[in-house]
């Protein structure tokens, strides 16, 4: 997303209140939270990137908040301290402001949260609503100075020294670093192709545009969308039409036939979440969990007619948290397979791609998710049960069902040892939560959400359905 400077008048407005925390709202949320990152910032405010709505996102190191609606209700104390924004990049304000604040808000699940903040978290918090409200630091600066800009800044995506013309194709949100990465870089995005959009809503009577196109559109660029059949038939022209010296393909969902992957002058580049040739498929990152990959990451291959076979030209490792899910790693290796594709470019542009042939011999597959991947087997080890929670956090969800009654099971701890016991039933409380016996050990149910409600606590979940030792989660979900 491109961030909004200086005399945009964006930045005056006075943000309009978000009624209803929608999908796109959520889309937004996580598209600022990249490029806050990108910018290695420590807050940014939905006008900076040009939508006027009150939400922010701010992370000064103590973990992410997401705001919408924020508004401080209680403030004391002053203190006087030094501002940056990315909005007046090489400024620094000198700014008086509380030093301790209550902020009120909602989350993304349109639930109510209160923060108690000080020190730089309450300054930053200030900061943002001051966006929100059109109020810059400009206006507040006891005083201000000009910084010099670090030649090269740490985590900045680097200038491209052989800029080149870029046709961009992408759907989903994983793409969305990549799109960001070749912008900031300085090739020139000369269209963007994503899927067309989808029906949703009640009845589907309104359409979802992806989020690669509504990024695009943000950011000024030329959308071109179509079905299978006029990727084969019209697509190529659109590639000539363009002129691009390259397509980059990141998580675009269309086979392409060998005309399209001709038409740009140096061919088709596609970033993959895995390291090829293990995981090829729909579902790399969801399969590596599930399979307690302890190392994954990402490749950049120069596309042929098969599904993740071309030649490599780069790749990297990345490490998986013991705790990390899907969604976690879905991020970070959307931002590390950016940067690889960037160093793919280069290459290419320099005439120094060296295209490795992927290892023959079998793979790893890595087919779509489908509902019999969403049952939890009670039957299995405790640490198998927990990577398959990780693996589908946040879409699906692993669930279960509990005396008739679908549950969804968000996190869970691995639990104490306790003696024989059929797997599933509840056969201890840790804290209030369920411990629940599987195929081998026990586990804690931390996070649960039953159909048609909202996440709960482990405990809350013990209280409001009166849970008691004996109980069963499974199949029968009784007794």
């Amino acid at each position: 997303m491109r961030v909004r400077t200086f005399s945009d008048p964006v930045l005056r407005r006075k943000a309009t209140p978000v009624k209803r925390i929608t999908a796109s709202v959520r889309r937004l949320a996580e598209a600022m939270v990249e490029t806050m990152r990108a910018h290695r910032g420590v807050g940014l405010a939905a006008p900076q990137v040009g939508e006027s709505v009150r939400l922010v996102v701010v992370d000064v190191g103590d973990g992410l908040h997401v705001l919408v609606n924020p508004r401080v209700t209680a403030s004391s104390g002053r203190a006087v301290d030094w501002e940056g924004c990315l909005s007046f990049p090489g400024l620094l304000a000198e700014i008086e402001r509380a030093e301790k604040v209550s902020v009120e808000a909602l989350d993304l699940e349109s639930r109510p949260v209160w923060l108690e903040a000080e020190g730089f978290l309450a300054r930053a918090l200030q900061h943002e609503i001051d966006h929100l409200d059109g109020v810059v630091i400009l206006d507040r600066a006891r005083a201000v100075e000009k910084i010099e800009p670090e030649e090269e800044e740490e985590g900045a995506w680097p200038r491209a020294e052989r800029p080149l013309r870029v046709a961009f194709m992408g759907t989903p949100s994983f793409a969305l670093p990549t799109l960001e990465a070749l912008s900031s870089a300085g090739h020139e995005i000369v269209g963007v192709v994503t899927r067309p959009d989808r029906p949703a809503g009640r009845g589907g009577r309104t359409l979802r545009p992806s989020p690669v196109k509504e990024a695009a559109l943000r950011l000024g660029l030329e959308v071109w969308q179509g079905s299978p059949a006029e990727v084969r038939t019209t697509l190529p022209g659109v590639l000539a039409g363009w002129r691009a010296d390259v397509a980059v393909v990141v998580a675009y969902g269309v086979i392409l036939p060998r005309a399209v992957l001709s038409a740009p002058r140096l061919g088709c580049l596609n970033l993959h979440a895995s390291l090829l040739p293990d995981y090829r498929g729909a579902a790399p990152i969801q399969r590596a969990l599930l399979d307690g990959c302890r190392v994954t990451g990402v490749t950049v291959i120069r596309m042929d007619e098969g599904m993740d076979t071309g030649d490599i030209v780069v790749q990297r490792e990345v490490e998986v948290g013991p705790e990390e899910t899907a969604g976690q790693l879905h991020d970070r290796l959307a931002r590390t397979g950016a940067g690889l594709v960037l160093e793919a470019l280069d290459l290419l542009a320099t005439g120094k791609a060296v295209f490795r042939k992927q290892p023959a011999g079998p793979a790893r597959p890595a087919p779509k998710l489908g509902p019999e991947d969403e049952v939890i087997d009670w039957s299995r080890p405790a640490e198998a049960v927990a990577r398959q929670v990780r693996a589908l956090d946040p879409v699906p969800g692993a669930h279960t069902v509990f005396r008739g009654q679908r549950v969804k099971v968000w996190r869970v701890e691995p639990g104490p040892a306790a003696g024989l016991s059929a797997p599933g039933r509840v056969v201890a409380f840790e804290s209030g939560a369920p411990v629940v016996a599987t195929g081998r050990g026990t586990i804690v149910l931390r996070a649960l959400q039953p159909a048609g409600g909202s996440r709960m606590t482990g405990a809350e979940f013990v209280n409001g359905f009166r849970v008691e030792i004996g109980d069963s989660f499974g199949e029968l979900g009784r007794r």
